[in-house]
Parts: C-alpha cells; sequence; structure tokens
C-alpha cells in the first residue's frame, strides 16, 4: 500500500488536473467531430483547441466555450448539460459568439437529463395548468421589468410570438436589429412581421359587421388593434395573466371607441361569454402538459357554431423520449419559461378533431420564428447593459441559453410553429 503525505497529495491533485483536462479534450473532439461549424474551447489549465468542422455559419461567427473550473469540465464527461447550463449561469463558464447551434451540439454529444434528474421535473409539470399557476407561471415570464421587454420585442405591438416574414430565410442580423414601424416598413422588419402575423389572423376571420372576436393570451392586445383597423368587429375582447401587459395595451387602444374592446387581466375561463370568432396566438404552451383537451373543449364552449377559430402553436417533433429529458427543455422550465409543454402536430389535430373542430388549412411558421427569436436575441445583445441592470447578470445568461438556443432548435427543425385555420361545427 502506498502512502502520501499531505504535500504528496496535493502532488497527486495536480497530475489529475491537465489528465482531466485531456481526457475532456479528447471527448469533445471526438462527441463534435461531425458538427459542421467550428468550437473553440479553452479550459482551467490554460489549454485551447478547436472542434467541429469549417463550414461558414450565418452568424459569421464560431462558438467560443472558456469552462473556467474542473468541476465544469467534470460535468461534461458526466453527459450532464443541464448542470454545465447552470454553470454557465454561475460564472464557472463563458459562452460566447455563435450560440445558435447550441441544439445541434446537445444532437452530437447526447447530453440530456439522467432519470434521476427527470422525476421531479414530470412531476411538477404533469397538471393542466389551474387558474391560479397559469398567472404565477405567465406573470414570471412576462411580467419582468419593461425596460428588458422593450429592447428586444418590437417597438410597435410588443409581441411575444412568431412573426410573419415576407422572406424567412434570410438572416440578416443588421436588418433584424433595425428597428421599423410595421405595416408601412420598406424592409423586412420584426414589426412589419408582427403586423402581418395579426392581419392574416384577422383576415381569415373576416367578420360579418358587429361581430365579436375573443383573443385568448392577448399579451399587449396587437391582435385587437389590428383587428379593429382591418374589420368591422362589434366588439374585440383579450385576456392575459400579465399586469405589464394589460397597463401598456390599454394605452395603445386607447384611440378606439371604448365601447369596442376590453383588455382584461385574468384567466379567460372566468368569461363565460360566447364569441363569433376566437384566435389564440401561442397560449396552448402555457396548459401543461395534460392540457390540450381541456383548452380546446373551453374554446369550443366559448364559440358559436360557424365560427373561425385561428389556433398557432409551438410543436415539438415526435421523440420517442420525453419531451423534458431534453437538457434545455428542463433548463427553460426552471429559469426563464416555468409550466410550458409542446405536444406534436398530431396531438394538436386530434385534440381540435375529436371536441368540436374542423380545420380548413395549416401552414408551417418554423423558419419565421427562427427569424423572429434571431431578432430578439440580436436586439437583446445589443443593448446587454439595459438588460443586466434590469434583470441581473445571471438572468441574461438564462435568456442567451433560451433565445439562442430555441432559434437552433427551429433551424434544426426539433420545434415546429404552425397555424391551424379551424372552423367551429
Amino acid at each position: 500500500m502506498t502512502h502520501l503525505d499531505s504535500a504528496g497529495l496535493a502532488t497527486s491533485r495536480l497530475a489529475a488536473r491537465p489528465k482531466r483536462s485531456a481526457a475532456l479534450q479528447d471527448f469533445l473532439e471526438n462527441a463534435l467531430h461531425d458538427l459542421p461549424w467550428r468550437v473553440v474551447i479553452s479550459d482551467w489549465t490554460g489549454r485551447t483547441y478547436v472542434t467541429g468542422g469549417h463550414e461558414a455559419h450565418w452568424s459569421g461567427q464560431d462558438l467560443r466555450v472558456r469552462i473556467k473550473t474542473e468541476a465544469a469540465g467534470r460535468d461534461l464527461l458526466r453527459l450532464d448539460g443541464l448542470r454545465f447550463l447552470e454553470r454557465f449561469l454561475e460564472g464557472d463558464v463563458d459562452l460566447d459568439g455563435n450560440l445558435y447551434i447550441l441544439a445541434d451540439i446537445r444532437k452530437y454529444s447526447a447530453l440530456r437529463l439522467k432519470l434521476r434528474h427527470l422525476i421531479g421535473r414530470v412531476l411538477k409539470h404533469v397538471a393542466f395548468q389551474s387558474t391560479a399557476r397559469a398567472s404565477v407561471n405567465v406573470k414570471s415570464h412576462y411580467d419582468i421589468p419593461q425596460e428588458a421587454l422593450n429592447v428586444y420585442l418590437d417597438r410597435t405591438y410588443m409581441s411575444y410570438s412568431c412573426g410573419m416574414f415576407e422572406d424567412p430565410d434570410r438572416l440578416d442580423i443588421e436588418e433584424l436589429k433595425r428597428v421599423g414601424r410595421g405595416r408601412e416598413d420598406d424592409f423586412d422588419s420584426l414589426e412589419k412581421s408582427m403586423w402581418r402575423k395579426f392581419k392574416d389572423a384577422a383576415d381569415y376571420i373576416a367578420p360579418a359587421a358587429g361581430e365579436t372576436l375573443l383573443d385568448v393570451g392577448c399579451g399587449y392586445g396587437g391582435q385587437l388593434i389590428v383587428a379593429l383597423e382591418n374589420h368591422p368587429f362589434g366588439k374585440v375582447v383579450g385576456w392575459t395573466h400579465s399586469r405589464n401587459q394589460v397597463t401598456d395595451g390599454s394605452e395603445m387602444l386607447a384611440r378606439f371607441d371604448r365601447e369596442r374592446w376590453e383588455l382584461n387581466e385574468g384567466d379567460y375561463r372566468n368569461d363565460d361569454r360566447v364569441y363569433d370568432h376566437i384566435t389564440s396566438t401561442g397560449m396552448i404552451s402555457h396548459v401543461g402538459p395534460r392540457g390540450l383537451v381541456p383548452y380546446v373543449r373551453q374554446v369550443r364552449r366559448r364559440i358559436k357554431s360557424g365560427g373561425r377559430y385561428l389556433h398557432h402553436a409551438l410543436m415539438t417533433a415526435y421523440e420517442k423520449l420525453p419531451l423534458d429529458l431534453n437538457a434545455g427543455i428542463a433548463f427553460n422550465k426552471k429559469y426563464v419559461w416555468p409550466g410550458f409543454h409542446w405536444f406534436t402536430v398530431g396531438e394538436h389535430v386530434r385534440a381540435l378533431e375529436k371536441n368540436g373542430f374542423q380545420i380548413e388549412s395549416a401552414i408551417n411558421l418554423t423558419r419565421h420564428y427562427a427569424k423572429t427569436t434571431t431578432a430578439w436575441y440580436e436586439r437583446m445583445m445589443a443593448h446587454r447593459d439595459v438588460m443586466t441592470e434590469a434583470l441581473g447578470e445571471q438572468t441574461l445568461r438564462a435568456w442567451q441559453i433560451f433565445l439562442a438556443g430555441i432559434t437552433g432548435s427551429y433551424l434544426a427543425r426539433d420545434i415546429h410553429v404552425y397555424r391551424l385555420y379551424c372552423v367551429a361545427v
């Protein structure tokens, strides 16, 4: 048996450090060998190396990863993707440059949650969202300081959902950072994309004079504004759990006849009125894993037969593994967007058809949402000082992971966005 004194033990530990560094380098070079884009890695020992391929990325940048502690390197070797992302929040890891490829790295390196990490998250998010839980979840995501939201959402409608661009495949970062005004813009602005989305829904509804519209999860009221501008609705009504959205949205709607609109803070389920038509843009993500069918049934109770319903939703691609086993999903539920859940397009179609709706048409907006979240990310990072002052460095880092990561997931078609145009039967 070999005995080490304190000096020998310290020497042994120091010798282990470069061994772990070398093991991490071997692992990352092998895991990311087929990744098309460059990743520049440096670690706690001063070792720097490049892995991945040499294809040009549309962002024009490499991903730069600085692993500042041995513990963070150990997380990667253990394939604990969630803990590694948390190290980024804590400052043990720095990520710069092309964060858009984080979703691709997950695919190549198999950074998934282990079962012991998964169980608590599944139990936490398994139920249909009650009105109380829905309020808490929405406020934690949308009632952040308004000055933070102002720097990256579109400046005209403050819309927190997918736009509809003229050219979704053209990812021009400088153009997306340029602030437009909406409908009249002579370039493919974020602001104009939001107007086109709201106009698309209002044109599909195409109401007769005096008919009513309910917008479920209405945000700041952009859908209500564009509906009133373009069609003879008798009244448009929106519901949101966010106080910020009601306060600012009411100011945006103030130029219209007060008898023709309502913007309410609370849960749409507390409104028993029956409407001629209904729209919902992204709200379905908040209903929880068991909430899709109950949600569709609630909508059907509130719409007249023959009424038109626009169902706009984030949807996941089919996978055998549970959604929450994805480290990025678990991270976003914990740090950015509590309570969200996505279903496949097949699950949405089945829920609608079994509960009183016929689907007239559908369009896939996945590329449009990739362009939307690119605009949000680039605008946010262009004003990171404002974001840091309003939210703190750790929250800014969480939003970097969320926005850049989800953009990559759209481009990889791991996540989809569909608009389903429905009629109540």
